[in-house]
């Protein structure tokens, strides 16, 4: 069930748009084969594409999408700049999704770590950030690097 990497997986999962409502068939025939398949849970399984710097997991219950549990689209450009943007918000915790991108930008990556919350992730070449946040606001960094 396995399929090689595609060039072009991030583009067919936008193109796809919505997964709700798919079925693992349906979302294979417009990707192709996932990487790797684990159970995780009664009826449960998580099935993962990537190719390149990209990765998307996806929770089936049966075969029925149920979620995507986490998504990376791999490094984003500027890095210095993206450090730098981190930098002029100050104190992150307290602040939503929303202030947070629209001065830095989208995530790179996302994780869901348990009920209504998620691990964001910023990562460039020279600089990686990851943050905490229980629904839209953020409640503190995981973890920082700069180079």
């Amino acid at each position: 069930m396995f399929g090689a990497s595609r060039q072009n997986l991030q583009q067919d999962f936008a193109v796809l748009g919505d997964l709700t409502g798919l079925t693992l068939e349906e979302i294979v025939a417009a990707v192709g084969r996932p990487s790797s398949q684990s159970m995780v849970g009664p009826g449960q399984t998580l099935f993962q594409w990537q190719s390149g710097s990209y990765h998307i997991g996806i929770l089936f219950e049966g075969t029925q999408f149920a979620g995507i549990m986490s998504e990376d689209s791999g490094l984003l450009s500027g890095g210095r700049r993206l450090a730098q943007g981190f930098a002029g918000l100050g104190n992150l915790a307290g602040r939503t999704k929303e202030e947070i991108t629209a001065e830095v930008g989208p995530h790179s990556s996302f994780s869901v770590t348990g009920p209504g919350q998620v691990l964001l992730q910023w990562q460039s070449d020279v600089y990686h950030i990851a943050l905490h946040f229980e629904g839209d606001i953020c409640v503190g960094i995981a973890h920082e690097f700069a180079i």
